[in-house]
């Protein structure tokens, strides 16, 4: 049976949501691209993930691991997705247009609110949509709940 710990997921979430706020305030392009590093090592699932690092070091010794039944591939490619949203914000911070750059940081922050506190996460239904239309690359259907 495939499983995902919902936990380290909320933990990443709310790295991303406390990080990106931060980035916004101090007006910085760096912490943005961290974040976005962070994702995309970890829709990579890389050992070395800081967001896993950090789960796995440090937040496990406050909160306990919640593995449910869930395939990761939908979760990996929302975390995909918003590393490209922020590595563009990084670009366009970096490149003078900051209204876009910041739009697309607040784009972030509000899709992780929405997956943190009401356990929608569009990146994952956007995969199984893909999935549901046989695009290539999206292989992995919902698990049916008995």
């Amino acid at each position: 049976m495939r499983q995902v710990d919902q936990t380290g997921l909320k933990v990443g979430q709310a790295l991303t949501i406390l990080l990106l706020l931060a980035a916004f305030v101090l007006g910085s392009p760096l912490l943005v691209a961290f974040v976005g590093v962070a994702q995309f090592l970890g829709a990579l699932n890389a050992p070395y993930a800081p967001y896993r690092l950090f789960y796995t070091g440090v937040a496990r010794r406050f909160v306990q691991p919640n593995v449910i039944p869930d395939n990761p591939e939908p979760h990996r490619f929302a975390m995909l997705v918003g590393a490209i949203f922020n590595a563009v914000a990084t670009l366009a911070l970096l490149l003078d247009a900051a209204a876009l750059g910041w739009v697309l940081v607040w784009v972030v922050i509000v899709l992780a609110n929405l997956n943190f506190w009401l356990n929608f996460c569009l990146g994952c239904w956007m995969y199984y949509q893909f999935n549901r239309l046989g695009i290539p690359g999206f292989k992995v259907a919902p698990l049916h709940k008995a």
